[in-house]
């Protein structure tokens, strides 16, 4: 495992090319310290009131591996009590130079992100899983590097320049794991993208596939929310993107630990965010989107999607967390 220590001035500032093996180590370490502190604080922001602790307890602590190996993917094991990154060369060309899950902020989130969902309700991971409760777990990892970006001032002021306070515009910030879905498949604009119009009925049970729907139904809300909040001669943009990164953040975890503890739908923690969202005025908009993507009940799509066998539920071309054995459980 790659260990860094620090310099003479006590910093731990690495150059890539001369320190790769110390650069993976810290870059790592950062983000995944970034993701636990936001929601830490984001629990400690809702009326639940409650401190954050892994799935085993505190009895020992999450390891994480930035370089766990030559295989495209990453993942998150309660068995192993880890996070692993792993690296890979594109088109398995040996001679093409090697791509590094861990120097990417937004898989590093991700895992990260299934590590925590893992915490706050374990009934969520099992093989009788419902298929929209797997989408949850990986939408749930997108969203976080998405709330990660928006728990950093920094990254909000770099949204602000580049989308023009259009966040629907064609820019960094909703696009997910970038070089890692060029190098595999050749997307430019990542695996994923939160800004999407996926609705059920244009998804199967495969969990990244139907995860969209859902992450996509949060990027709008999260733009529709920002829009209502804009006043220039108030504030700054990027200071209201920032204020509403932290209230989603808090929405949607409050949502979950109080939703269903197993085989939770996303109409179980949509109709949870309209109910606990306590600005009146911004649960028409949650919950038109929601209704928009055919999630709420009322919608025979949704309904039906609803009562799909488990036995439906895909995880071909997913992230390792839900390809290990019984979830590494």
């Amino acid at each position: 495992m790659p260990v860094a220590r620090p310099n003479g001035l006590g910093d731990f500032l690495f150059d890539p090319k001369e320190n790769p093996k110390e650069f993976d180590a810290v870059h790592t370490f950062t983000v995944v310290r970034q993701v636990v502190t936001m929601y830490t604080r984001a629990l400690r922001r809702t009326s639940l009131s409650r401190d954050f602790d892994w799935q085993w307890g505190s009895s020992s602590p999450l390891q994480v591996y930035p370089r766990g190996g030559l295989e495209a993917n990453a993942y998150y094991s309660r068995k192993e009590k880890c996070l692993r990154f792993f690296y890979f060369h594109p088109n398995n060309d040996e001679s093409s130079p090697l791509v590094y899950t861990c120097r990417s902020f937004d898989i590093v989130a991700h895992e990260t992100g299934h590590a925590v969902l893992d915490a706050l309700r374990p009934g969520y991971l099992s093989r009788n899983m419902h298929p929209q409760t797997g989408g949850l777990h990986e939408s749930f990892g997108d969203l976080t590097a998405i709330f990660t970006m928006l728990a950093q001032m920094d990254q909000c002021e770099a949204i602000i320049a580049e989308s023009k306070c259009n966040l629907h515009a064609k820019t960094f910030f909703s696009s997910v794991a970038e070089q890692f879905g060029e190098a595999l498949y050749g997307h430019r604009l990542g695996l994923r993208n939160a800004d999407n119009d996926f609705k059920m009925s244009d998804v199967s049970n495969q969990v990244h596939e139907i995860s969209q729907v859902f992450t996509g139904a949060i990027y709008d809300i999260i733009a529709d929310l920002f829009q209502d909040r804009l006043a220039y001669e108030k504030y700054d943009p990027a200071e209201t993107l920032f204020r509403v990164g932290k209230h989603m953040t808090s929405l949607v975890v409050c949502s979950i630990v109080s939703g269903p503890e197993k085989n939770a739908t996303f109409s179980d923690i949509a109709k949870k965010m309209i109910e606990i969202e306590p600005k009146r005025e911004w649960k028409p908009i949650i919950q038109n989107h929601f209704e928009a993507r055919e999630i709420l009940e009322g919608s025979e799509v949704a309904m039906h999607a609803a009562t799909d066998g488990f036995e439906d539920l895909s995880f071909s071309g997913c992230c390792g967390t839900l390809l290990l054995p019984n979830f590494g459980v």
